[in-house]
């Protein structure tokens, strides 16, 4: 089986766990390392939840090491916070840390985050360079094809995203 490098970081193979709400907690993440999976995508996590130290944030980051390679994914939309935000948590057993610019869900793109994030390149722009320069563990980036069906842009984001330095898309 062809293994998969994102960044300096070498899987296994090529099978993932994308981050899903709600989904992708501590005990489905290793059933899915049980069934062959290379890399494990982790519950998206607020950049300002970890900058004002909500508890239940500190559950959503918990790392089993038998789950190994795990991606831990951050949402925010200020290149500052998701920046500093990064830094502080690098140390964390996570290989790679993938930015969500793709949740729908009105409560996170009412804050301008996620796919609001996608009608907003600049800006989208501004936070994959904070990160990328942040920290040294490979930065990914989820996104949609577009914010919506008359706004579709993933091509030009993707390119957007690659000139930023990030690992993968």
């Amino acid at each position: 089986m062809k293994k998969l490098k994102i960044g300096n970081v070498e899987l296994e193979n090529r099978y993932l766990l994308g981050p899903m709400a709600g989904v992708t907690d501590l005990p489905f993440r290793l059933l899915c390392k049980e069934q062959g999976a290379g890399l494990l995508g982790m519950e998206m996590v607020s950049a300002k939840a970890i900058l004002y130290q909500n508890k239940n944030t500190e559950k959503l980051m918990e790392i089993h090491p038998e789950e190994q390679p795990v991606s831990l994914q951050l949402f925010g939309s200020d290149p500052k916070i998701m920046s500093e935000m990064a830094k502080m948590i690098e140390e964390l057993p996570f290989q790679i840390l993938d930015i969500n610019m793709g949740c729908p869900v009105p409560k996170i793109v009412n804050n301008h985050e996620g796919s609001a994030l996608m009608k907003d390149p600049a800006q989208a722009e501004k936070v994959l360079t904070a990160m990328v320069k942040a920290v040294k563990k490979p930065i990914t980036v989820k996104f949609r094809k577009g914010f919506n069906d008359q706004s579709i842009n993933a091509v030009e984001f993707a390119k957007m995203a690659e000139s930023c330095g990030v690992a993968a898309v």
